[in-house]
């Protein structure tokens, strides 16, 4: 079975929220856990910004050559009615490229996004043969429309989201919970909602930490007492209110004693609204802390040294921030509503959400009853036992097997019909039929997307950078005659399976093939050609041959290669101008500098000599020195062709 995985969840704000990780970690499982069965994971070429971080987290996990870019149009936000005709385009534009991926089965890691960025996706709207899985965390907004959705273009997003979601064969639920949401709001058969479940990332542990770390994170925080812990996000389904509210109903005893922290990043219009409601229910300055972003460590470090957990949301698909809780030893108190419930395993510990009196209650005794405290928290680490990725990846792909079982082989397969050309044909027919709200920059960006989106070429490109060549083909600098006789070589034995495309770098953008250059070089002038922009896919190499100049050099070109998974390299021929500045004009070291700031945002470099190599890796180590734990230095000698040189008289 193949397995092609929307990976938009790790590339869109969520990135930085549970869906996230969530996200990152299970497809990290799946993988892990595939056994004979392919994984391919595709990634909006919109959020440029992700990819390589993506790449790298599933390094020596997936082959790189498995993680594709679909590229699209915009803008496609929908909270814009003016970019309907955009996104129905790019909904048509992703749902081809997954296709073309040949699947048997479609994983949508996130579904209810895209009302205010580059997220795009959909079900059924162009691949109606292809079955969908899709991740579903809650129904939270769905459930509660007058909190979530008063607004008519959220209200309109939304309900077209569900309209999707119900045509995914499969809802791959986080919870119990979640799953019965499934079941009885998008009316899903029974057998079509799997629980498969979450964990928490093994981080999460207790720790032994030293007086010194202590002291360090409470005077960092404002933790001048022991303290009971929230961390999670701020709406207000959290419950923040009522349990300031309920914390201010501890007795005076209690509560000098104690604080009560918020770990995490706020907005600041809801720090200052828990602030304010804290004074107004009688708390006193520094018995509310609100600790701001901190990071992953210190998030780990702070549910050690919290003395318990609180979690008073009344709706979540899951909760993850009490499983971390448990994992890291801490007693865990929470609402006895949704998933909550089903993560903290024990009645004892839950209380009612809505009853600011019965929050108070367990927190009294989490807070004074040590042999509670301490049954709780051994329970917690028994119960965080039964949740682990593997148990979620195993269910996941367990769910699609068992689905395309019971499906006919004739129809699984189908998909395999469809060439690039009745695709592409298939595709473009398919946008022809929407509502004409076009403009013709649209229509060139739709264009450009396609073409871009393209099957793999029969033959690797070795692209090879000729720039300076090109514009200036009479210069007879020591590089030139190393960069003409390095073709050569190239064009006489091009390295196995590889062809040879001489290109340039435009000013205006990009890079073209050079292969007007190229019939001039070969003395060929059999056939007219012109000079068409690089088309390149995942297994081609850029080789920049040239010493570019800044005014050409293209850094967002060479990234957007890398996104797509071609890998980019660099000659480097020596760094006398930085090495050696007094004996250079200041404007050529300017710009030698730019241009050895751009390269090594690639893969790698082959420098001309080791002595040259070694300069390389003291300049990274001195300007970038984690550069060097993933970028390849190497370096070969240059030849001499005595034969063919001009000789001096001298």
């Amino acid at each position: 079975m193949r397995i092609v995985i929307d990976m938009q969840g790790t590339q869109t704000q969520s990135r930085l929220r549970g869906i996230g990780r969530y996200t990152l970690s299970l497809i990290k499982s799946i993988a892990n856990n595939c056994g004979e069965h392919e994984i391919i994971l595709v990634l909006n070429g919109r959020f440029s910004e992700t990819i390589g971080l993506i790449r790298l987290a599933f390094e020596g996990i997936l082959p790189q050559k498995n993680i594709r870019v679909w590229e699209s149009l915009g803008p496609v936000a929908e909270c814009n009615p003016e970019n309907a005709w955009r996104r129905e385009a790019a909904e048509r534009i992703r749902e081809a490229f997954l296709l073309k991926q040949k699947p048997d089965f479609v994983l949508i890691t996130t579904l209810f996004e895209g009302f205010d960025d580059h997220f795009i996706s959909s079900i059924g709207t162009l691949d109606q043969i292809t079955p969908t899985a899709v991740i579903l965390y809650d129904l939270i907004p769905l459930m509660n429309p007058e909190l979530y959705l008063a607004d008519p273009l959220a209200l309109a997003w939304y309900n077209g989201k569900v309209s999707h979601c119900k045509r995914a064969q499969l809802l791959l639920s986080i919870s119990e919970s979640a799953r019965q949401e499934g079941i009885k709001y998008l009316g899903a058969k029974e057998d079509a909602v799997v629980n498969i479940s979450t964990a928490a990332d093994g981080e999460f542990q207790p720790l032994q930490l030293s007086i010194a770390q202590q002291q360090e994170l409470r005077s960092k925080f404002g933790l001048s007492k022991e303290y009971l812990m929230y961390s999670g996000a701020t709406d207000d389904r959290k419950n923040h209110l009522r349990l300031i509210g309920a914390y201010a109903k501890l007795p005076h005893s209690v509560r000098s004693q104690h604080q009560l922290a918020f770990i995490g990043g706020l907005p600041n219009e809801h720090r200052e609204r828990f602030l304010n409601y804290a004074v107004k229910c009688g708390l006193s300055k520094g018995e509310l802390i609100i600790s701001g972003r901190v990071s992953d460590i210190e998030l780990v470090a702070l549910y050690n040294l919290c003395k318990a957990f609180v979690f008073p949301s009344w709706h979540e698909g899951f909760g993850l921030p009490a499983l971390e809780a448990m994992m890291c030893g801490r007693a865990v108190i929470a609402s006895n509503t949704s998933s909550l419930p089903e993560v903290v395993g024990n009645c004892d510990a839950l209380f009612d959400p809505f009853d600011e009196q019965s929050i108070a209650t367990k927190i009294k005794q989490v807070l004074t009853d040590d042999a509670f405290r301490s049954k709780l928290e051994l329970h917690g680490i028994e119960q965080a036992k039964r949740f682990s990725w593997d148990i979620s990846a195993k269910r996941a792909i367990a769910a699609m097997e068992d689905y395309l079982e019971t499906q006919d082989a004739t129809q699984r397969n189908s998909a395999d019909l469809l060439n690039t050309d009745s695709l592409r044909t298939l595709l473009i027919q398919s946008i022809a039929q929407l509502p004409p709200s076009f403009t013709d920059d649209d229509l060139i960006r739709v264009a450009s997307a396609i073409a871009q989106n393209q099957q793999a070429q029969n033959k690797r490109q070795l692209l090879v950078d000729v720039s300076e060549l090109v514009m200036v083909p009479d210069r007879n600098t020591g590089i030139q005659r190393v960069v003409r006789k390095v073709l050569t070589e190239l064009f006489q034995n091009p390295p196995d399976g590889y062809q040879i495309e001489p290109v340039y770098a435009r000013i205006v953008e990009g890079y073209c093939y050079a292969r007007q250059f190229k019939q001039t070089f070969l003395g060929d002038r059999s056939t007219e050609v012109i000079d068409e922009p690089v088309e390149f896919d995942s297994n081609d190499l850029f080789l920049g041959l040239d010493l570019v100049h800044t005014k050409v050099l293209k850094k967002h070109f060479y990234q957007h290669l890398r996104n797509h998974g071609v890998k980019v390299f660099f000659v480097v021929y020596d760094l006398l101008p930085t090495l050696l500045p007094k004996y250079t004009e200041d404007e050529i070291a300017e710009q030698f500098t730019v241009w050895l700031e751009t390269i090594i945002q690639s893969d790698g470099v082959i420098c001309i000599s080791e002595s040259v190599a070694n300069d390389m890796r003291n300049w990274i180590k001195k300007h970038d020195p984690e550069k060097l734990r993933s970028f390849n230095i190497s370096w070969f000698h240059l030849g001499a062709d005595i034969e063919n040189s001009t000789p001096s008289h001298d």
